[in-house]
């Protein structure tokens, strides 16, 4: 049913960003949130690949701490890289909204072994990103 939910998800915000398109600073649909750009690189510092993760569709994923119930969702690539998309019951956004986010990584039931399980859940991954950032995002994660 997770699987499921985060499918629904994830193709609604592929949606949306190939609605927005691609470059804008700030791009909104309707009311959606004010967002700013994410991009990023998850790390393995030991014991897995980031490619194992792509090859499974993994997504990242972002929780407002700020904006309760704002979240930002999106695919995890083979290098790494990453950029993310916000939707809310008001449209869809680019990016993520300012602020203080926790973060965890969004895997289907059979790769969830691919990362500790810690990084699957938002309260005990311990990662936390606070946007904008000037320094360049990076999420690390082992096995």
């Amino acid at each position: 049913m997770r699987f499921a939910n985060a499918a629904a998800l994830f193709l609604s915000l592929c949606g949306v960003v190939l609605l927005l398109g691609c470059g804008s600073k700030s791009a909104t649909t309707g009311k959606g949130p004010q967002t700013v750009p994410l991009k990023g690189k998850v790390v393995f510092t030991r014991g897995g690949t980031v490619k194992s993760l792509a090859d499974k569709q993994a997504r990242i994923e972002l929780e407002s701490v700020d904006q309760p119930g704002v979240r930002a969702l999106g695919p995890i690539q083979e290098d790494g890289s990453f950029e993310v998309a916000t939707i809310t019951s008001d449209g869809g956004s680019t990016g993520a909204v300012p602020g203080k986010h926790r973060v965890r990584l969004d895997l289907e039931e059979n790769a969830a072994k691919l990362v500790a399980p810690q990084f699957l859940d938002f309260a005990k991954s311990g990662i936390t990103i606070t946007l904008p950032s000037d320094q360049p995002v990076e999420v690390k994660v082992w096995r």
